[in-house]
């Protein structure tokens, strides 16, 4: 017994045409969905515990840091938002082990400066250990300029 040709292919797979166009629509919004959430985020959590096994990907001074960010905004988010960096700095304020106070800043002028908010599984300890000299290093990650630059997650590397 022979079907007719119209009702062949009713159980087989599409014509290539029509396989391609839902293959490249799948693909396309499987791309939407993983890479549009991370192009929007503007904000890092304020504790996150990768820190601790991140490699750094760049070693700087706090003092380069906010002369790149003065420089060239959007430059520096390119090279430091989101990533592990270790800064090097001298302390010119320190906050308390209290939930809402674990930061150091290294000041860059009366206002403004890198502001380091600390892990705070490590703040106390890095809080009272501050050495003599009040240089400092920690491993963050960057969240890039609002006022300060601000690092978070920091932690002794």
């Amino acid at each position: 017994m022979t079907m007719p040709s119209s009702l062949q292919c009713a159980g087989g797979p599409p014509p290539a045409p029509r396989r391609f166009a839902a293959r490249y629509a799948r693909s396309l919004a499987v791309s939407l969905v993983c890479l549009g959430p991370a192009a929007c985020v503007d904000h890092l959590p304020d504790q996150d515990l990768r820190i601790l096994a991140a490699p750094p990907t760049a070693r700087l001074s706090a003092d380069i840091l906010w002369k790149d960010y003065q420089t060239d905004r959007k430059k520096a988010d390119g090279m430091y938002f989101g990533k592990a960096i270790v800064v090097v700095g001298t302390i010119t304020q320190s906050g308390s082990d209290a939930p809402t106070d674990r930061f150091v800043l290294f000041g860059q002028n009366d206002k403004f400066g890198v502001r380091a908010n600390l892990l705070e599984e490590q703040a106390g300890g890095i809080l009272a250990n501050i050495p003599a000299d009040k240089r400092l290093t920690l491993k963050c990650f960057c969240e890039g300029l609002d006022g300060h630059v601000i690092l978070k997650s920091c932690v002794k590397p």
